[in-house]
């Protein structure tokens, strides 16, 4: 027989908000542990022996439970605030679940630990069962917006969006061994990921604490970096065919090399203050997260070496934070309320989000980035 605790979370007794803390955990209960992704991927100890499918019901449970309870929250906020002219609340899956079960991709190994386990060889009953997950985290999500929704009252708009979309992802890229084995010496740079999203940045004199890097060096990195990033491929026939050219970068931007600002100060439409020298996005497929330790290389790769090895097999499978331009990352928006007209729109931002809401409460929007979305409101 084999037990598991599921790890809880701790609201921080910020005096603020001392009230609600409080009116949460005396009238709701302590707050519920939120879906872990530790259990299915196995990065906490102890869950090497437990099954994939008791390790997944475990999953399912938190998803079920940590929803409920996000909805109970929401559902009290209202009835607690009933003139409260806004009221956001934030429902955390389907994300989660997504990330660990979009499991939709023949590239993608069902068993991380075996390279064999793509295509033909994939487990079709796993292949089953995670659909059958996300399934469940839209239907939980669905009901605790209803149950929202509800307690709002006919009276009020309702309005659901996401902020993403969600891509399947079969590889793991590491930028350190891409940009070391350009020749790069990384030691000059701090390379910071997310998803498929890099920032490079180079550890200028003057610009940066302990910079050591001086202004011609900047220069003559900054071009290596962007070159080595363009030119970075998948050449494995298996899992490069939704790449144009092999790239994996389907955005590179370099910080603009002279500018008033002076140099490493340049920002342009796409590279801002905080940005790298050097930003990238990688086309779906490929993230930076995920590699697994030790390193699994994929079917038809040489051998996994820690040191140079660039594209792996990752132990989850889903992804966003790819070019929001992709079809694939569009967002959820669904709008309702005697407010919001009978019909649907082909094209929105988020953006336009909060002055609609404004233009729905009549708040004046100053200095708001998008557009009203006239043609939803009556």
């Amino acid at each position: 027989m084999r037990f598991a605790r599921y790890g809880a979370n701790f609201i921080p007794r910020n005096a603020p908000v001392l009230t609600d803390v409080d009116d949460i955990n005396n009238n709701i209960g302590f707050w519920r542990p939120q879906a872990d992704f530790r259990i299915p991927e196995r990065l906490s100890p102890g869950f090497t022996n437990f099954p994939d499918i008791e390790i997944e019901a475990m999953f399912e449970d938190m998803v079920k439970t940590f929803v409920r309870y996000q909805a109970d929250i929401g559902e009290r906020a209202i009835l607690n605030n009933p003139d409260a002219d806004l009221v956001m609340v934030y429902i955390e899956q389907p994300d989660g679940s997504e990330h660990q079960f979009l499991l939709t991709d023949p590239r993608q190994g069902t068993n991380p630990k075996d390279p064999n386990s793509i295509g033909a060889n994939q487990d079709a009953a796993k292949v089953a069962r995670y659909k059958s997950y996300i399934r469940f985290a839209y239907q939980t999500a669905d009901k605790a917006v209803k149950r929202i929704a509800d307690a709002a009252g006919p009276d009020s708009n309702v309005i659901v969006v996401s902020d993403h979309g969600f891509a399947p992802f079969h590889t793991s890229v590491s930028m350190a061994n891409i940009l070391k084995n350009a020749g790069i010496d990384t030691t000059k740079v701090a390379i910071r990921t997310s998803g498929p999203a890099a920032n490079i940045y180079v550890n200028l004199q003057q610009r940066e604490q302990g910079g050591a890097v001086d202004p011609a060096t900047y220069k003559a990195l900054v071009t290596q970096i962007t070159e080595a990033v363009r030119n970075a491929v998948d050449p494995n026939p298996k899992f490069n065919g939704s790449l144009e050219d092999g790239r994996l970068f389907t955005v590179v931007e370099t910080r603009p090399l002279q500018c008033e600002a002076g140099l490493g100060q340049c920002t342009s439409k796409t590279i801002g203050q905080d940005f790298g020298d050097v930003f990238a996005l990688m086309a779906p497929g490929y993230n930076f997260d995920g590699i697994q330790s030790p390193g699994v290389a994929r079917l038809g790769d040489a051998p996994f070496n820690v040191a140079t090895t660039t594209l792996s097999m990752p132990n989850f499978y889903g992804a966003h934070g790819h070019d929001p331009k992709l079809p694939v990352m569009s967002a959820t928006f669904i709008a309702a309320g005697p407010r919001i007209r009978d019909t649907t729109i082909r094209r929105m931002r988020n953006v336009d989000v909060a002055p609609t809401i404004m233009q729905i409460l009549g708040v004046r929007p100053h200095q708001v980035d998008g557009e009203v979305l006239r043609e939803i409101l009556r």
